[in-house]
């Protein structure tokens, strides 16, 4: 009788603690860094000539680093999968957008379709139906990245 109440309370123990430790092997929260992305050329309005991203992956991250090592003209263009919202971050100085890339779907290619093309004020900001309900990404042409926004 004494071996199974001891038995029992063993059991109740260990159940406790696989609780315990399950509860607190939670995954970290990803470590975001921020990036400010230039537009190449004169911008009839200010608020075209750049917006941030962000960005934990780190094979991403170390191929943005090399961008910024090279010059402008050799840098590649963003293109990524479109969210609602500035996500708390991207703006282009006074002004916060009305979207920013899903964090972790964008990328830098060499190239991309025209109809992905476009501002991101005068296109994007202002037409943002549009853009959310027909293209669904965003690759402006002249885009680079121009530097990283250390918070």
């Amino acid at each position: 009788m004494i071996k199974l109440f001891i038995m029992k309370t063993g059991f109740i123990y260990l159940a406790v603690i696989g609780l315990l430790i399950a509860s607190c092997s939670k995954k970290p929260e990803p470590t975001y860094r921020y990036f400010e992305v230039g537009i190449t050329g004169v911008q009839a309005d200010w608020r075209d000539s750049s917006f941030v991203v962000a960005t934990a992956d780190p094979e991403l991250t170390y191929r943005i680093l090399e961008q910024l090592s090279m010059p402008i003209d050799d840098r590649q263009i963003v293109i990524g999968e479109l969210a609602r919202g500035n996500g708390g971050y991207n703006k282009n100085g006074s002004h916060n957008f009305g979207w920013h890339f899903k964090e972790n779907q964008w990328d830098l290619v060499d190239m991309s379709i025209e109809i992905y093309d476009g501002r991101a004020y005068s296109d994007l900001d202002l037409n943002p139906d549009y853009w959310f309900g027909q293209m669904k990404r965003f690759s402006p042409w002249g885009s680079y990245i121009k530097r990283e926004i250390i918070k």
